[in-house]
Order: structure tokens, then sequence, then C-alpha cells
């Protein structure tokens, strides 16, 4: 006889870039199983994997997880935390002068609830000349993955696979090998690029200030915590 079957609550949240409501679930010890051995391994690649398999695995709605951007995925991946293990996330920090000669990292406590995608989402088509612009999306996982953020020819990489189609006043041009953007990229004037890269820069980031007084030397701090891994510190 087989073994009776339990079921999971269901939550609904937003994804931040659209507005549209997903239902979930949490996830369950298989899940959180690929996640501890990811986190063992220290592998950021394997890391990232494990998180885009327990979101595929626990979104019940009709989602392309491959189309979403990093900051949706982070923030839907800490709804899916919260349920799952317990909304608040106890953390060890340091003051944020790497020059405090006080070295005491104070425990604080921080609610899931409280962080939100903070940010306006910049227009998605950026104009370069009078004539010629582009269509751009916001980096995914997939996108950033081996991604050294202090090499420019990863930056320009990366920029290139984010670019869905070059218009002009006459035609869109949505057909071209990644190798092809590159070299067209190559083509634009600093000023031009910058319009792009500015795109990236002023995407909107999982975000949360926190404060706090230091128990050791009593001196009040505050640090601004971004992006899914500073909430794992």
């Amino acid at each position: 006889m087989a073994l009776p079957s339990l079921s999971a609550p269901e939550f609904l949240t937003k994804v931040p870039s659209t507005g549209e409501e997903i239902k979930y679930r949490p996830f369950l010890v298989k899940e959180e199983k690929i996640l501890l051995m990811a986190l063992e391994g220290n592998d950021q690649t394997e890391i990232t994997n494990a998180i885009m398999k327990i979101l595929g695995n626990c979104i019940l709605s009709d989602v392309k997880l491959d189309k979403l951007a990093t900051f949706d995925v982070e923030y839907l991946f800490l709804k899916l935390r919260g349920k799952s293990v317990g909304e608040v996330i106890e953390l060890k920090i340091g003051h944020s002068d790497p020059d405090n000669p006080c070295q005491h990292r104070t425990e604080i406590e921080i609610n899931i609830d409280d962080i939100e995608v903070v940010g306006e989402l910049p227009s998605d088509k950026v104009q370069l000349d009078d004539s010629i612009g582009v269509k751009l999306r916001f980096a995914g996982m997939s996108d950033i993955g081996g991604v050294d953020t202090d090499s420019s020819s990863d930056l320009f990489n990366m920029i290139a696979g984010c670019i869905e189609y070059v218009y002009d006043e006459e035609n869109v041009y949505g057909e071209f090998s990644k190798k092809e953007m590159e070299q067209w990229l190559e083509q634009l004037s600093s000023e031009q690029f910058a319009k792009i890269t500015e795109f990236f820069n002023n995407a909107p980031k999982l975000q949360q200030v926190v404060k706090w007084k230091c128990p050791e030397c009593g001196e009040e701090d505050e640090m601004t915590l971004e992006g899914l891994a500073a909430f794992f510190t």
C-alpha cells in the first residue's frame, strides 16, 4: 500500500519586473537537499543552477524562468525561502568601514518580508541617434553565469546577449548571431555604448538598508545589502 501524500500550502506573489501574479509552494526536503549540496560545493554556477531548479519545481504558475531578470529570480527565491524555512534571516555583519579598528561582527535579524526590489524600471528601448535604437532586456541568471564584473570583455559579451533587436525608422532587425551583434556594438561611439550600459546600471536591485549599534564599541552603523548573496553572508 502506498504511503499517503502530504499537501503543501500555496502562496501568491508578484514578479517585480512585470507585476504578474504567480502561485508557488514552499520547497520540500528534496529541494532543500539540492540547495545544501550546492552550498557545500561553494561553486557559484552550481548554486545558481540549484536556485533555478528549485524555483522550477516550486513555482506552480506558467513562468519562463530563463526570461526572468536577475532581480526577479533573487526576489522570488527569497520569498520562497521565507515560506519554507522562516521569514527571519540571521546575519553577522562587521562595520561598514573596512578601516574601523573594531573587528566585532554584530548579529542582526532581517525579516524577508521587509526586503524589496528597489528602483524604477528604465525604458527598455534606447535611442542611439536620430534614427537607430535598440530594444534591451534585463540580464537573467544564465547571462551573468561566469561573468566577471571587473572584466570589460565579459560585460561586453553579456550586453550583446541582452539585445533583442535593433530598429530604425523603417525596419526592425531581430535576426542576428551573437557574434554579429558584438561586431555591431564595436562600431558604436563611446557615448552611444554608454547609453546602453546605463540601462543595466539603472536596473532595479534586491536591496535592504540595515542599521545596528555595535555591542563591542558602541558605534552606530548602517549598511546597504544588495543581491541574494548578501542575505546569506
